[in-house]
């Protein structure tokens, strides 16, 4: 008996590796039949086991778009397919700082264009960091992003200064807020199909 993940975004990512990802196959499963997800009349498919997970994420593709898009963003192994999702999650991540950022009206465009820039860094480290066994991107990592990939300059050794650190951890926060939205879905099914795996094991 093989068990799912328990860190949800591999599970997620392991949902849309199997080769019986079908709506069908998600649509039996959220209404309540009994779906084999394994052996020889399943077809034996690679991480076939993952459907409930599947299952979980369509339902929040039509439920909690957002929140599907932002695990998709982190999640999906396949860069092309994640990058469909990046726009969404950017402005959503915007939004929110603007709503946590009184004083976002009078900031200069160059602040604001930084800002934006800021969000992408963030949300590159974060998809980056699967596992979280990866080391957080310091200033200077941070401002060359910025500028190699947005074209928006951010000086390292201002970053304190300037206040950037206060930007950076804000947004952080807004993604973690983020992730913990879509991921809890994930955990949930995750939880309760490793109990029945282990019940029928």
């Amino acid at each position: 008996m093989t068990y799912l993940s328990s860190n949800p975004r591999i599970a997620w990512a392991m949902a849309f590796e199997s080769g019986i990802r079908t709506q069908a196959a998600a649509d039996l499963e959220e209404a309540g039949a009994k779906v084999q997800t394994s052996g020889a009349k399943s077809g034996g498919c690679y991480g076939d086991h993952y459907t409930p997970v599947y299952s979980a994420i369509k339902r929040m593709e039509r439920e909690e778009p957002l929140l599907a898009a932002v695990g998709h963003w982190l999640s999906l192994a396949d860069t092309g397919a994640a990058n469909q999702h990046l726009d969404d999650v950017a402005e959503a991540v915007l939004a929110l700082y603007i709503e946590k950022t009184p004083e976002w009206a009078g900031y200069r465009k160059a602040r604001k264009e930084r800002v934006e820039a800021l969000i992408q860094a963030r949300m590159m480290q974060d998809r980056n960091d699967m596992d979280g066994s990866r080391p957080l991107w310091q200033p200077k990592e941070v401002c060359f992003y910025c500028r190699e990939f947005m074209g928006v300059k951010i000086v390292a050794k201002n970053w304190l200064q300037d206040g950037w650190h206060r930007e950076w951890s804000k947004i952080g926060d807004i993604m973690a807020s983020l992730e913990s939205q879509a991921m809890e879905p994930i955990y949930r099914v995750i939880k309760e199909t490793n109990r029945l795996y282990k019940k029928a094991a």
